[in-house]
């Protein structure tokens, strides 16, 4: 025969059940969310151009393809024509996300689609309201460094 306390257990771990999977989609539902909310919080860290110590190179002549280019450490690093090496911080001024590596000559940023030259960063479209900020460079033998 059942005591008076044993039917309350499964309705307390049905209770407990429906608690925990509550919570788990709040939390599904809170990420989500994040994702779709406010950009201007999303990818700071990755948007944050490269802080290389010292005169540490930004990257190889050779890894930034003629007519293309390269994200890395927060920053676009591009080749317009052959021998020469323009880098430009990637975040897109709309909202901070950072820009894919160029397409035939054009840097596109994943979020809202604005585009930009990479000869010499203007504005080819979007909402964004600017260019992308050019960071100064030069090029010491094959290594591509800042000259700030």
């Amino acid at each position: 025969m059942a005591t008076s306390e044993e039917p309350a257990q499964p309705q307390a771990w049905c209770a407990n059940r429906r608690v925990l999977l509550a919570g788990l989609g709040g939390i599904g539902a809170a990420a989500v969310l994040s994702a779709c909310g406010d950009d201007a919080t999303a990818n700071t860290a990755a948007a944050a151009p490269s802080s290389a110590p010292g005169n540490a190179p930004l990257a190889d002549t050779e890894q930034v393809p003629v007519g293309g280019g390269i994200v890395t450490n927060g920053l676009l690093i591009v080749q317009p024509v052959s021998g020469s090496f323009k880098v430009y911080d990637a975040a897109c001024p709309h909202k901070g996300i950072l820009v894919g590596a160029p397409q035939n000559g054009v840097a596109t940023c994943p979020a809202h689609a604005s585009t930009f030259s990479i000869t010499d960063g203007a504005r080819i479209s979007g909402p964004t309201p600017t260019g992308l900020k050019e960071i100064k460079v030069h090029v010491d033998g094959t290594k591509i460094e800042r000259t700030e």
